[in-house]
Formats: C-alpha cells, sequence, structure tokens
C-alpha cells in the first residue's frame, strides 16, 4: 500500500464535542455545588503564644528574687520594656479549646534599682481573638 503525503489521515476522536462539553459542564455543577459545603472549611490550627505559667511557678514568687532567679523559675519575659528594664510582663494565651490551662493571662512583674523583686500580678490578658469567617482568612 502506497501512502499519499498529501492526504490528510482522519483520526475518530475518542470524545465528541458533546460528550465533551457534557462533562464539562458536570465538572462545574459539581464543584459549584461543594463549594458551599461547610464540610469543606480549612483546618484553623490552634494559635498558643507566651509562656506557660503555673499556678505553682507564680506562687514560687517573693520578694527579694533577683532577676535571674525570675527568669530562671519563669522562663524569658514576653515583653522587657527597653525603656525601663525594671518592669517585665509575661503573657499567655491559647485559642486551643483542649488546653488545661488558662487561656489567657498576663503577669507583671516590677523590680527595684537593686534589680531584686519588689511586687508583681497576675491579670487577665487583654487578647482579643478575631474569628476569621472567610476562607483563606483574608
Amino acid at each position: 500500500m502506497r501512502l499519499n503525503p498529501n492526504a490528510t489521515e482522519r483520526r475518530t476522536p475518542i470524545f465528541t464535542r458533546t460528550a465533551l462539553a457534557l462533562i464539562i459542564a458536570a465538572n462545574g455543577l459539581v464543584l459549584s455545588g461543594l463549594s458551599g459545603c461547610s464540610y469543606l472549611a480549612p483546618y484553623k490550627a490552634p494559635v498558643t503564644q507566651g509562656n506557660v505559667m503555673t499556678t505553682e511557678s507564680v506562687e514560687l514568687l517573693q520578694a527579694g528574687l533577683n532577676q535571674t532567679q525570675v527568669r530562671k523559675l519563669l522562663g524569658p519575659p514576653m515583653g522587657e520594656n527597653a525603656f525601663n528594664p525594671y518592669h517585665w510582663e509575661y503573657v499567655f494565651y491559647t485559642t486551643d479549646s483542649d488546653s488545661n490551662v488558662e487561656v489567657r493571662k498576663q503577669l507583671i512583674i516590677n523590680f527595684d534599682q537593686a534589680r531584686y523583686l519588689t511586687d508583681w500580678k497576675v491579670q487577665e490578658a487583654k487578647v482579643d481573638m478575631q474569628d476569621e469567617d472567610t476562607f483563606f482568612g483574608l
């Protein structure tokens, strides 16, 4: 059999244009239907920041401890004022509902000029966590 280079070979398509259009339309309907499903919400990792302050560690604070002893007891402060090195703040908050520690706590520590602990107070941290309702958090 002799091949003619000028002749075009006709191939039968796997899908006809109508079948291809139906598949694309069906996929579009499925994807648009799934976009409104609530079970497709992205995973939001819990946010935990700061130093975990246990009641036992705060109860061990006593007047007269120096800054090094307080740092070994509680860890490094989250807020150390550059203009007032005698004022430290420890903040802890989490959005994890499974956490068994208090979720928003703030510890304010003051030292004297010789860098010895004078007073401290524990209060609820003023952290406002905003819930994101959008898909990507934008």
